[in-house]
C-alpha cells in the first residue's frame, strides 16, 4: 500500500465525523484533504474542439467540456453532459470544426457515440474508447457497477465534483492552451429521481491548497460532464464511486449550486435507459 494510502487510512469516518468544525482548517487536514482531492481529479478529463466561421478566415475559437472514463465490468467508455455533445454538433453544422481531441488524444466523437440522452430527457452521452487512449491522457477510469446502481447518498453526505471551467483556459502559444481544473468536496443538499444538488455554502469553505477561494458568482461554465463522486471507506482504505454525471452550475450572486445527473441511468455497455 503506497504510503499516503497509510496515512489517509487512519482518517477513518468516524474520526472525521468527530472532528469539531474549527479544526478542520488544520494543516494535517487540509492536507488529507488535498490528496482526497488530487485522487479525485485523476478521474476527469477535458474535452475540446476549435471551430471557425464558414465563410471567413476567422481565428479559431476553443469550446470545452468535462469528460470522464466509466468502466462497469465489461469494458471502458467515455461519459460527458449530453448538452456538451450537442454543443459541438451544433457547432459542427454551424462553423468548420477545426480539430477535436481528448485531453491530447485526438477524436471525433459522432463516430464514436454510443448514445446520447437528449431524447430521453438525459443530460448524458457516451462514447466509444480504447484502453490505449484512456492511457495516453494520463487519466484514471471510474469504476462502475455491472448490475444496480446503489441509491444516492444521503442528505448532508460529501461528494466530490470535477471539471474544467472555460475561465480557466490560458492561451500559452499558437497551439497550446493551459487547463485549470476545479475541484471541490461539498454536502450533497438535495437529490430527486433524476439530479443531484449541491448548494454550496461559503461560510464552510475551506482553502485547501492555499491559491485562495473563487470570488462570490465564480462562472464553473465548462465543468458539465464531469463525475460526481462519493467518498467510499471500505477494507481501511478510500477510494470513489460514481453517483452522477456534472450536468449544471448556476453562479448567481450569492446563489451557488452545482447539479449532476443520477448515474443510474447508466447500463453496464455505456447505453442509457430510464
Amino acid at each position: 500500500m503506497p504510503e499516503h494510502d497509510l496515512v489517509d487510512a487512519a482518517f477513518t469516518p468516524e474520526r472525521l465525523n468527530a472532528i469539531p468544525m474549527d479544526e478542520r482548517a488544520s494543516e494535517e487536514m487540509r492536507a488529507f484533504s488535498r490528496r482526497r482531492h488530487d485522487d479525485g481529479a485523476a478521474h476527469v478529463t477535458w474535452w475540446l474542439w476549435r471551430t471557425q466561421e464558414k465563410h471567413a478566415l476567422t481565428s479559431l475559437k476553443p469550446s470545452q467540456g468535462s469528460m470522464f472514463f466509466l468502466d462497469c465490468g465489461r469494458g471502458p467508455f467515455a461519459v460527458t453532459a449530453a448538452h456538451v455533445y450537442e454543443g459541438f454538433l451544433e457547432d459542427r453544422a454551424e462553423r468548420r470544426v477545426r480539430g477535436c481531441q481528448i485531453g491530447n488524444v485526438g477524436f471525433n466523437p459522432e463516430e464514436r457515440l454510443i448514445a446520447s440522452g437528449k431524447n430521453q430527457g438525459i443530460d448524458i452521452a457516451t462514447f466509444r474508447v480504447t484502453p490505449e487512449e484512456i492511457a495516453a491522457t494520463g487519466k484514471r477510469i471510474v469504476q462502475g457497477t455491472d448490475g444496480s446502481w446503489p441509491p444516492p447518498p444521503n442528505i448532508g453526505e460529501a461528494v466530490f465534483f470535477g471539471g474544467f471551467p472555460g475561465d480557466e483556459r490560458i492561451p500559452i502559444a499558437a497551439h497550446e492552451i493551459s487547463f485549470g481544473l476545479h475541484s471541490a468536496m461539498v454536502p450533497l443538499t438535495s437529490h430527486t429521481d433524476y439530479q443531484l444538488c449541491c448548494q454550496l455554502d461559503r461560510e464552510s469553505r475551506v482553502d485547501v491548497r492555499g491559491l485562495g477561494l473563487p470570488p462570490e458568482g465564480y462562472d464553473l461554465g465548462g465543468v458539465s460532464g464531469g463525475p460526481m463522486l462519493q467518498p467510499v471507506y471500505r477494507d481501511g482504505r478510500w477510494g470513489w464511486r460514481l453517483v452522477g454525471v456534472l450536468s449544471e452550475a448556476v453562479a448567481a450572486g450569492s446563489f451557488e449550486r452545482v447539479t449532476a445527473v443520477r448515474a443510474h441511468f447508466l447500463l453496464p455497455d455505456g447505453r442509457l435507459s430510464r
